[in-house]
């Protein structure tokens, strides 16, 4: 008898534990997202090399004139503005110390990316140049505690008539999207975190698993290509059935294999996408 009550206690549990994973990543009703954006290759940081800098406007005019969508990110100035830049420091691409929310708009403005002559553009100068003729993809940075980037995003976008995608690693920015901006197809950015030690952190077991996935209902993955294999990835993909975006893919080889791979578009750096292997 109570091997009897071992094995039903353990497959209780087991069960119990499927039905909780089932509940937490299950990412809502399914929506339709316009084959536009689907089929769209994203520039990533804009179109950029040596002479037009990541996430400048020389690189978005530049993605606009080769018809390639535009993956930007977006975070905030000390003065409370939006403004387009990927790190949360300076150094790396402006060779200034500190990070960009100690810098008002103007002040960033004048800072140089690169060793270009452009400075970091607000969003609002991004949504003017693009003007609705290529699709965005807008990452928003935002740190897990907070709400104020990804509210000044959806205010912002609220009057944008472009076609775009928004998309977070923050699962509670994209559910805040999702409030804001019902209407909005929304992504989770995701990878394999723990390979690497700085990140074997529960957080990150937590991300890496899709365990939010009931707060952030995402319409769409974009997944690390390098981490298409990872068990959580695969699991999710074959659950779900949501479209899926490469990032970051770096040579037409990867492109090709990409495709193969199910995925349905890709973020890319580095190489210019020929039409067929996309």
């Amino acid at each position: 008898m109570f091997w009897y009550t071992l094995i039903a206690v353990f497959v209780f549990v087991i069960l119990a534990l499927l039905i909780a994973y089932a509940y937490l990543t299950f990412p809502g009703k399914r929506r339709p997202i316009s084959p536009e954006l689907l089929g769209t290759k994203f520039a990533h940081r804009g179109l950029h090399d040596a002479a037009h800098a990541e996430n400048s406007l020389s690189a978005f005019r530049l993605a606009v004139e080769n018809g390639f969508g535009i993956e930007l990110d977006v975070r905030l100035s000390k003065d409370g503005t939006l403004v387009v830049f990927h790190d949360d420091t300076l150094e790396r691409v402006c060779g200034v110390e500190g990070n960009v929310i100690d810098y008002t708009a103007e002040e960033l403005a004048a800072m140089r990316l690169s060793g270009t002559e452009e400075g970091i553009p607000t969003f609002r100068e991004v949504l003017d140049l693009v003007d609705g003729r290529v699709p965005l993809l807008v990452e928003i940075k935002e740190a897990a505690a907070d709400s104020a980037v990804s509210l000044a995003t959806a205010e912002m976008l609220r009057t944008y008539g472009g076609p775009l995608l928004v998309e977070s690693f923050n699962p509670l920015s994209l559910g805040r999207i999702k409030e804001q901006l019902p209407a909005v197809a929304r992504g989770l950015l995701c990878d394999h975190y723990t390979k690497k030690p700085e990140m074997r952190k529960p957080t990150y077991h937590i991300l890496q698993w899709f365990l939010l996935n009931f707060k952030a209902k995402p319409d769409f993955y974009a997944y690390n290509f390098e981490s298409r294999r990872f068990l959580p990835f695969r699991l999710v993909r074959k659950l779900h059935k949501r479209p899926t975006l490469a990032w970051t893919v770096r040579t037409q080889l990867d492109n090709a294999i990409s495709r193969e791979s199910g995925f349905t578009s890709i973020i890319f750096e580095d190489f210019i996408p020929k039409e067929e292997n996309v």
